[in-house]
């Protein structure tokens, strides 16, 4: 027993040397791991990319002048009224009027020397700052629906006056331009107004006007061949890692956390994502440049997509499609980008996977289309519709599917509570075709 401690003395030394030997294995052992490469994203276009300009459009310019109206939706005359607004800066905005009714709205309206833009949904001054140049100061929280430019004063002082008009609050907003020769904007702007399509006021007792194209009016009939965009690009657009999506049944792609649902004979496509859906408020402003900026970063106007509607407490945007200054509708395929916004990113996408190719010049066809006035008149007295609710009554095309191409049929449409209906040929008594 007299040599216990003295074991037990050189075994802790030993487990000592031998932890500390264990303690420098360990802090100088390098394993030899492989290098793994960083993925790179690549960058998945499908179209060519927009200015916001390029989106927040009006569908009508409408003028007022000697006690007539004119108007167009010519993308020619819009974008170069445009370019003159690009080279403006408004001052002095105040509201000046508050619970306008539709009269004094319509009234507003009818003053001559005045030029209106109309627009489907609620501008944000501050979105529209990207067209329209704004002293800080100036840049309200308000938005519009009609944009009125005054040109009453421009002989005697230079400067126009903007009138800010939103329909569906009620409200209206003033400013200035100091335009420093008018030359240019008598010349390019309103001149020509002078020959364009003359229109008609069609009043109601206590509700907006409707403003109409005054005579019977020749529209072309086109076609445009298919030109159908990748489904792999939208794969990979949607899916935050594609290599992991598997295809399902009934064109269902999925990867367990979101997935893409094709309509192939539609040529349609509609992702979720469900871990970002949120009913958190988002300002109309972010709203709008959130779901404009994931659109177009992969090029996703593919064609003139403009804003059309709205719904701010669900955060879905609209964009509508048009051709030739026109809306386009059908009753087969989708003819709208539909963006709904989650918890900081994209919740929902829907839109159409076609795009509009190349013309095809010896298909078109002239059609003959009856006056705003008839339509009116039809709508007015058809059972159909409930004309104190009608928003618009404007000229549209009917998109029809073909093999491998698109006809475009130009016709009449009546807005009500954002539902579109069509007003068919034959309930106006036909209509006169020919070749062009």
């Amino acid at each position: 027993m007299k040599y216990v401690e003295q074991i037990k003395s050189i075994l802790l030394a030993f487990l000592i040397f031998l932890s500390i030997t264990l303690t420098l294995l360990i802090w100088n052992y390098k394993p030899e791991y492989e290098l793994i490469e960083e993925t790179q994203v690549e960058e998945v276009l499908i179209g060519d990319q927009k200015q916001l300009q390029d989106v927040i459009k009006p569908y009508r310019v409408l003028y007022r002048e000697n006690d007539q109206f004119t108007g167009t939706v010519s993308n020619n005359v819009i974008n170069e009224f445009y370019r003159h607004l690009t080279r403006w800066q408004a001052q002095d905005i105040e509201m000046i009027k508050s619970n306008i009714s539709d009269v004094e709205m319509n009234e507003i309206l009818s003053r001559n020397n005045r030029a209106t833009l109309f627009f489907n949904e609620e501008i944000p001054l501050q979105t529209f700052s990207g067209v329209l140049t704004f002293a800080e100061k100036d840049l309200l929280a308000a938005s519009f629906t009609r944009l009125l430019v005054d040109w009453s004063n421009l002989e005697q002082q230079d400067q126009l006056q903007l009138l800010f008009l939103n329909t569906e609050k009620r409200l209206l907003f003033r400013g200035y331009v100091d335009l420093g020769s008018n030359r240019r904007f008598l010349s390019q702007i309103i001149e020509p107004a002078k020959s364009y399509t003359p229109y008609t006021e069609i009043k109601r007792d206590s509700l907006l006007s409707l403003y109409v194209v005054q005579n019977p009016t020749v529209a072309t009939q086109y076609t445009y061949l298919d030109d159908e965009l990748s489904l792999d690009s939208f794969k990979n657009i949607v899916f935050t890692n594609p290599s992991i999506v598997r295809p399902g049944r009934d064109g269902k792609y999925s990867d367990d956390m979101s997935w893409m649902q094709v309509d192939t004979q539609n040529r349609t496509l509609n992702y979720v994502d469900y871990l970002a859906e949120s009913i958190a408020p988002i300002p109309s402003t972010k709203l709008i440049r959130d779901s404009f900026e994931y659109v177009n970063e992969h090029g996703g106007f593919t064609s003139d997509f403009r804003l059309s509607s709205m719904n701010i407490g669900k955060h879905i945007i609209n964009y509508q499609l048009f051709l030739h200054g026109y809306p386009v509708y059908s009753d087969t395929t989708m003819t709208r980008i539909i963006t709904t916004w989650g918890e900081d990113r994209l919740f929902r996408y829907r839109r159409p996977y076609y795009s509009i190719g190349s013309e095809v010049p010896n298909e078109r066809l002239v059609k003959s289309l009856p006056s705003g006035e008839m339509v009116v008149d039809y709508v007015r007295n058809s059972q159909d519709f409930n004309f104190e609710e009608v928003d618009e009554v404007v000229m549209g095309y009917d998109l029809i599917q073909n093999p491998n191409a698109y006809i475009f049929d130009p016709s009449w449409y009546v807005i009500s509570n954002n539902v579109v209906k069509r007003i068919t040929p034959d309930q106006l008594g036909g209509a006169m075709n020919g070749l062009e």
